[in-house]
């Protein structure tokens, strides 16, 4: 069949706007993601890392039935032959094109051909969680996507391979994360709840039939989720936070790189649904409302933390966004659509050297502190610290994991790795899971302002010691070195049992001197 770019355009712009959004990953030699470090750390772990003699006293790897392993599994096998850096990229190049693609399926099912509107959706595949480096939520988002598209195209025909091959399917994306296998069940819940509204047939045998199927594909993932997830996994602290996290939601949705919402763009769209609504340019699918429904209710009040970890409240945002111009059918005539077409395609363009050139200047920062960690000695214990005065407002979560790099290049121990038990497969050893976050809710660097008190051991009334930063009490008994954060800003003074190993353009290095007092800590 020959292609007709009049005709066909929508779905040529589909694969087009797929490898627009992917380049970025392949023009830097990593993604500055705030958690990339830690994760490319965990891949070399389990790649044989933890074996070495100078990591083996630190680290072992516990592998479980944990509901967060889609990197995990698919980095260090397909790193064997490719490398870990070059294997990460192979991983989020896949969930980009499973983010884009994915919904544009779902479009064209819903409406006989690729449109516009699903090449609007592409905008929210660069949202929080993938500039968080949240690699196995968004992952297994991504593949959400394709297996709800896999349901609609696969919707006629009932039978029990499909509904084994679809359980199969659900628990595999539970495995990637269980966040995302709860997605997947409100996605084709909610769509299965538009065709039993549109189809009005409200017998008691057809709502057993369809949601009872449902159920089924559900239940291997349920008995996981039950009886086989390891201790401590999925639970601790539960916090909603709604007036404080508001901006946070909004943000989360679409963003250029890490620190700059696409505000302009987000506004443009969401004018423009509004305008098409109130004009009659563009209609939702009928079978799509309760899902958009559900969606936005869970994006405004989703919790900030649930499950043992942080930033719940970013996950939903840009699936809302997804699924908004997925499900929309916008009623133009060819030239209109085309142009608009052609302007978006160009805005992917710019977001993507966005991106590029922002991951560029992050990468140089970041060999610059990967060649001064070479002075380093191997199987040293580190922790970094931010100057927060010296930073500004300039975006420090960048930093935050830097440190990890080290694991990798130093063989070091550094307290932010995630070795969460029940959440991750990296352990710690004893003494030192005693030296490191115990959770999320400690997963940030203490500033340079909290050293002297961490120093003496003195919580001195400041809550962030006692409840996010207890394992650095009396830090110079148990590290080696430091690594501070400044952006060569004007610098605080440092303590006295830091001694200066190296200055950076952005960061320096310290000696910890032991104290006389660390006995036998």
């Amino acid at each position: 069949m020959r292609f007709e770019w009049g005709k066909d355009w929508p779905g040529g712009a589909i694969f087009a706007a797929a490898a627009i959004l992917v380049a970025p990953l392949w023009f830097t030699t990593a993604p500055a993601m705030p958690d990339y470090p830690a994760h490319l750390a965990t891949f070399y772990l389990i790649s044989g890392g933890a074996k070495l003699h100078t990591l083996a006293q630190f680290y072992r790897i516990e592998w479980g039935f944990i509901p967060n392993l889609a990197a995990e599994i698919f980095v260090p096998a397909f790193g064997k032959f490719v490398g870990l850096t070059v294997g990460v990229k192979m991983f989020l190049s896949a969930a980009i094109a499973m983010w884009v693609l994915g919904p544009a399926y779902v479009h064209r099912l819903l409406y006989g051909r690729f449109g516009a509107g699903s090449l609007a959706a592409s905008f929210f595949a660069y949202n929080a969680n993938f500039m968080w480096g949240f690699l196995n939520y968004y992952f297994a988002a991504g593949l959400a996507f394709v297996v709800f598209a896999a349901w609609i195209a696969s919707h006629d025909r009932r039978s029990n391979w499909r509904l084994a091959s679809f359980a199969a399917a659900v628990t595999v994306v539970y495995f990637c994360h269980v966040f995302a296998a709860a997605v997947l069940g409100l996605l084709i819940g909610a769509y299965e709840l538009g065709i039993f509204c549109e189809q009005r047939n409200f017998s008691p045998a057809e709502i057993l039939k369809r949601f009872g199927e449902i159920a089924a594909i559900f239940v291997p993932a349920a008995i996981a989720f039950l009886f086989l997830k390891p201790a401590g996994a999925l639970g601790g602290r539960f916090e909603f936070n709604l007036p404080d996290t508001w901006q946070d939601r909004i943000d989360s949705a679409m963003l250029f790189h890490f620190d700059k919402p696409a505000y302009f763009l987000l506004a443009a769209l969401i004018l423009f649904l509004a305008m098409g609504v109130w004009r009659g340019w563009v209609s939702f699918h009928p079978r799509m409302k309760f899902l958009l429904l559900a969606l936005a209710a869970l994006t405004i009040f989703a919790p900030e933390w649930a499950m043992g970890g942080w930033g719940v409240d970013l996950r939903l945002p840009a699936i809302l966004g997804v699924f908004a111009f997925t499900a929309l059918d916008i009623r133009f005539g060819p030239k209109t659509l085309r142009i608009l077409g052609a302007a978006m395609l160009g805005l992917l363009v710019y977001s993507a050297a966005a991106l590029a050139g922002n991951w560029r200047y992050y990468d140089a920062r970041f060999d610059e502190f990967r060649t001064a960690s070479q002075s380093i000695p191997r199987g040293a214990r580190i922790f970094t610290v931010l100057d927060g005065d010296a930073m500004g407002l300039a975006s420090d979560e960048p930093y935050w994991h830097m440190a990890e790099l080290a694991i990798v290049d130093r063989g070091a121990f550094t307290p932010l790795m995630f070795t969460t038990k029940g959440q991750h497969v990296v352990y710690l050893k004893p003494p030192f899971d005693k030296w490191a976050a115990g959770n999320a809710n400690q997963g940030s660097p203490p500033d340079i302002s909290e050293l002297d008190d961490l120093d003496a051991g003195q919580i001195d009334g400041d809550k962030d010691i006692r409840d996010v930063f207890p394992y650095l009490m009396h830090f110079q008994c148990h590290f080696d070195e430091v690594v501070l954060i400044h952006l060569n800003g004007r610098r605080s003074p440092v303590p006295d049992s830091l001694r200066l190993r190296h200055a950076g353009s952005f960061f320096a290095i310290y000696d910890v001197a032991k104290s006389d007092n660390c006995g036998g800590r």
